[in-house]
């Protein structure tokens, strides 16, 4: 173990009030991540595999996680940082053509080469700036990160503050707050994205595990392809069909992976992620 933790806690993060949420909790026994944990509601009588005594509302959910918290490292799936133009503290904008922020200043030269738009505002045709043309990426809704899975790795994580992502990236920024004696960024939590993972570890069969006609069968078939590492000591096919229960337990694996194997944010442009935030799968060859 590259990371010294004892306990993986894994979020499917819900948006505003009474989204789904679900928690996995892993632990490590024998050299393998055992899940022990796994539900839709706290914990209680029945509690186990979406059956239990209340949904994890934010004081639930604070709760579950401070008790657990000692050796802990926490995966959450949602932003855990906002985009430059929202963080902005400068005395002035400059519009985003002539911004002096790095970030800013990557979706206009890296991000406009990965998918085709200058980050200004304004489309590109023949690399040359359309006025008019929609903008292919813009700094106040998307994070770097966000660009990058999109660009290099055909994954479209939801934007930072796309369409309906606001009351969960605004949920995202109140735990942190209210967790913060706890949990801090880069120490103990990460940012995870379920979809990514499975891309990573299972290639193009991660677009059937979720909405498609062969979801439980994928699903199973990728449990059973990890169970030399995640073994189960609750009833695992009881998240083979709750997508928010799955989704749980793959962030809490990847935050495994992470603290196993010490990932590292990429060195090229890790100035931009540091600040920018980066969401955390296992490596994977560049595909675009």
């Amino acid at each position: 173990m590259s990371r010294s933790f004892r306990t993986f806690l894994g979020v499917d993060l819900g948006g505003g009030k009474g989204k789904t949420t679900a928690v996995a909790r892993l632990v490590v026994e024998d050299g393998h991540a055992r899940v022990v944990e796994v539900s839709a509601r706290a914990p209680g009588g029945g509690a186990e595999n979406g059956h239990g005594s209340a949904p994890f509302y934010d004081h639930v959910l604070c709760g579950y996680l401070a008790r657990h918290a000692d050796g802990a490292v926490l995966g959450i799936d949602a932003p855990l940082t906002t985009t430059a133009c929202v963080r902005c503290r400068l005395p002035e904008c400059k519009t985003l053509s002539a911004c002096d922020d790095p970030a800013v200043a990557w979706f206009r030269d890296v991000g406009a080469r990965l998918l085709g738009g200058d980050g200004s505002g304004n489309g590109k045709a023949n690399g040359h700036a359309r006025v008019g043309r929609k903008p292919a990426i813009t700094p106040y809704t998307q994070r770097a990160c966000e660009v990058l899975l999109h660009a290099h790795h055909q994954i479209g994580p939801r934007e930072t503050l796309g369409q309906g992502m606001g009351p969960l990236t605004a949920r995202a920024a109140y735990l942190q707050r209210a967790l913060e004696r706890q949990f801090r960024l880069g120490d103990n939590l990460i940012e995870v994205y379920p979809k990514a993972t499975l891309t990573a570890l299972f290639g193009r069969r991660a677009q059937r595990y979720k909405r498609h006609p062969e979801t439980w069968t994928t699903r199973a078939a990728m449990l059973e392809e990890l169970s030399h590492d995640l073994r189960f000591d609750v009833w695992r096919e009881g998240c083979l069909s709750n997508d928010h229960c799955f989704d749980a337990v793959v962030c809490a694996y990847t935050a495994y992976l992470w603290a196993r194997d010490g990932w590292e944010i990429p060195a090229e442009h890790r100035h931009i992620f540091a600040e920018d935030g980066w969401i955390w799968f296992p490596p994977m060859a560049t595909t675009g």
